[in-house]
């Protein structure tokens, strides 16, 4: 996430793998998209570091264009979002610092509630945070008013209570931590499923699980952090993910690629290259961020891309034609 490179967007798909994509839309002004979520109906929201103004826009619609949904007051970016509860998503919005990737001096995360259960966007503030950079946020499932957001600056996972604002470092672990100076960015993505923790820790390459355990007003670390991968080459990076309904997980990893990591049978953990090129060799996922799976039958196989060059990119995992 916000490798700022100065990239040319190009619309040519030549993807080195096996699983076959397509983009989907293209950001004439190159708009750094940071975060997705997919709603039930099928529509993408989209968030960009270089904007408080959260976008959607219809993938089955051929020529899209960007609509936006809400802008929110008092930021300049916003980063994670998720659906914690049916169309009400839990967003960060922050000021962003886009040379050191930090939080503006005296400036604070904030979590609001934005509903989308009506016609019309309610949008509510929740909780302010005092970090210098919250980053990926997950849901809990079982716990319908929780959310937990990555913070990225000091290696830590905030447990945030949707319905009353409490916050809470809840887990903090050195495999979270960046262990290199700021610029550098520490846990990045992360996914709470099947009581456990998924995360990635951005410059350290890896691709982790913990075991979550119930805690003080929700979860806690319940064991050992365990590495499940790590990015190759070493010039790559893993980003923010998706998980299928196997539990695989699809990576976004910069500057040009897609990975996939898979449980084996034996309890340890392959990987694979699934879209791109990880040396960013080819013109195709152009500094992927984040991704999510289709909602609706027909496209529960499709994994929606992002890219830092203001691309929406689809991503077949069932192979065949996109």
């Amino acid at each position: 996430m916000l490798n700022l490179l100065l990239i040319s967007a190009a619309t040519a798909l030549t993807a080195l793998a096996a699983f076959p994509t397509q983009l989907v839309y293209q950001s004439p002004s190159g708009l750094f998209f940071e975060n997705l979520a997919v709603r039930s109906c099928g529509k993408l929201l989209l968030t960009s570091v270089l904007s408080p103004t959260l976008h959607t826009l219809d993938p089955a619609v051929s020529n899209g264009t960007l609509e936006e949904v809400y802008t929110f007051p008092n930021g300049t970016s916003l980063t994670g979002i998720v659906e914690y509860q049916p169309d009400v998503y839990a967003v960060i919005v922050s000021s962003l610092d886009l040379t050191t990737r930090r939080a503006v001096l005296g400036t604070s995360a904030k979590l609001w509630r934005l509903e989308l259960t009506s016609k019309a966007p309610a949008a509510t503030p929740i909780a302010v945070v005092d970090s210098k950079l919250l980053n990926g946020l997950s849901a809990v499932p079982g716990l319908p008013d929780l959310v937990l957001a990555a913070d990225s600056d000091i290696g830590a996972v905030y447990s945030i209570n949707m319905r009353t604002g409490a916050a809470r470092i809840a887990l903090q672990d050195a495999a979270m931590a960046a262990g290199a100076p700021t610029p550098a960015l520490g846990i990045n993505g992360l996914r709470a499923r099947d009581g456990a923790l998924y995360f990635t820790n951005s410059e350290k390459r890896t691709f982790a699980r913990v075991a979550l355990a119930a805690g003080r007003g929700g979860v806690q670390q319940g064991g050992a952090v365990r590495v499940l991968g790590t990015t190759m080459p070493a010039t790559s990076m893993y980003d923010d993910f998706a998980m299928d309904s196997e539990g695989r997980a699809w990576v976004a990893t910069p500057p040009g690629a897609v990975t996939l990591l898979f449980p084996r049978a034996n309890g340890t953990w392959g990987q694979e290259l699934a879209a791109g090129d990880p040396a960013g060799g080819d013109d195709v996922f152009m500094q992927p961020s984040s991704g999510a799976f289709g909602r609706a039958e027909r496209t529960e196989k499709t994994l929606y891309v992002t890219t830092g060059a203001g691309q929406v990119l689809s991503v077949n995992t069932g192979g065949g034609d996109v």
